[in-house]
């Protein structure tokens, strides 16, 4: 089981030139990719990912590429003609806009500084095959983050399945005297009323099945226990089961629901309301299941 949320980070380079790579991750519904790229590097984006692909199924995922030319003191000192041509530029710009031109010190650096940039190798696949093992290794950390998260959410599952089934073996306990407790309730009632009836009387033998009927919760019971067991079966499966955790969450919702709206006994309500507290943690913990 992994967690939809994570970081890796990775970096490479060479005596010219180096790169950083970041990798973080947010729980979605559906797979979304959104990459940071240098401005000339937009075209890796589909090789980029493609290559998160292969690590995820779900999840808003980002990925961030960081790009440096290393720069050396030479270069602006002596691509004297790249900067004349600049200035040139410049001066006539000014005298069309009537603006008078005084270059300083500080116009030359950033002038320099432009040019370099400009000039400095902006072809990603000249880099590509040696940036890609630095993106799968930014991706093995944070899969390796991802599953260390998953884990513990592993652990804290199994916790509260184990809470669940508790609740559930107590439903089907409190379940077994509500029919008693009802005809006992109703034949209070009739006596209060004056009306001593036997409980061979048809009338009180038929209002008794009717109620017996609507208030049977042993489809409900079973449905609840096999949810959970299939829960657990998706805890120790390799695949990613997120959304199948969040369906069968939904099912076991329905199911308590429909026992709380049957029940006519104040124990079982009481235990429905504690089920469902419980389930809602677990739903909000598998938001981040991928």
């Amino acid at each position: 089981m992994k967690s939809m949320t994570g970081f890796g980070r990775a970096t490479t380079g060479a005596a010219d030139w180096d790169a950083s790579i970041d990798i973080s991750s947010v729980n979605r519904k559906g797979l979304e990719i959104s990459c940071a790229l240098p401005r000339d590097w937009q075209g890796a984006e589909l090789q980029i990912s493609r290559k998160v692909k292969e690590f995820f199924t779900r999840g808003k995922v980002y990925v961030g590429v960081k790009f440096n030319i290393k720069k050396t003191s030479q270069s602006a000192i002596f691509d004297i003609e790249s900067l004349k041509s600049a200035m040139q530029k410049i001066k006539s710009g000014c005298e069309a806009l009537g603006v008078e031109f005084k270059p300083t010190i500080e116009t030359l650096l950033e002038v320099s500084r432009e040019l370099q940039e400009e000039s400095a190798p902006s072809d990603w696949k000249e880099y590509w095959d040696k940036i890609e093992p630095s993106l799968t290794e930014a991706l093995n950390s944070i899969n390796s983050m991802r599953e260390t998260e998953g884990e513990s959410l592993k652990a804290d599952f199994e916790s509260r399945l184990n809470l669940l089934k508790n609740f559930v073996s107590q439903i089907r306990e409190n379940s077994k005297n509500t029919v008693l407790l009802y005809r006992d309730a109703l034949l209070a009632r009739l006596k209060t009323l004056g009306l001593e009836l036997d409980l061979t009387d048809e009338r009180v033998l038929k209002e008794i099945s009717i109620f017996a009927d609507k208030c049977d919760i042993c489809e409900e019971i079973t449905r609840l226990e096999s949810h959970i067991s299939q829960f657990f079966t998706c805890l120790s499966s390799s695949e990613n089961n997120g959304r199948k955790m969040d369906f069968i969450c939904q099912e076991m919702g329905r199911e308590i629901n429909t026992i709380a709206s049957k029940a006519n006994n104040l124990a079982l309500s009481k235990i429905a309301i504690e089920f469902k507290n419980e389930l809602e943690r677990i739903r909000e913990q598998v938001q981040n299941v991928e």
